[in-house]
Formats: C-alpha cells, sequence, structure tokens
C-alpha cells in the first residue's frame, strides 16, 4: 500500500497520525515541516526532501519505508 494513497488508514496504520509524527520528527531534526497537523502539504513535502538530500537520499519528498526507518532512527 502507498503512503501517500486517498485513505487515511493503510492496514492499521492512521495516516493522518504517521504524517503528524513525520511532521514532528522532521521539525525535531531541523527541517520545517510547519505544525504536526497529518496533511502533506508544500512545507511537509519540502522538508521531506531536505531530509532525503541531507542523507544521501534521492528527494522524492515521498513518504517510503526508507524515509520511515531513517526518521525513525533519529527519533531516540
Amino acid at each position: 500500500a502507498s503512503w501517500g494513497g486517498d485513505t487515511n488508514e493503510t492496514a492499521s496504520v492512521d495516516m493522518k497520525k504517521a504524517i503528524r509524527n513525520i511532521q514532528a520528527i522532521l521539525n525535531n531534526n531541523g527541517f520545517d515541516a510547519g505544525a504536526p497537523d497529518g496533511v502533506m502539504g508544500a512545507k511537509t513535502t519540502a522538508a521531506i526532501k531536505a531530509f532525503q538530500e541531507s542523507i544521501g537520499l534521492e528527494a522524492t519528498g515521498l513518504v517510503d519505508d526508507r524515509l520511515v526507518k531513517e526518521l525513525l532512527e533519529r527519533n531516540g
């Protein structure tokens, strides 16, 4: 299932909550994703791209398993 699908849930994952967590981790690591509101807006996409670029990943701005793994490693 895609992270950016039309639904707010994939399997048992609440996508709005997942995006809020991603935004909070990005903000805590110096990447301005805006207010953690659970919405994939332009600021969140730009922050994801900047984060991806900073760790040597392709800057797609998309939420995928690799992005989530890398963010979780920095959330400790």
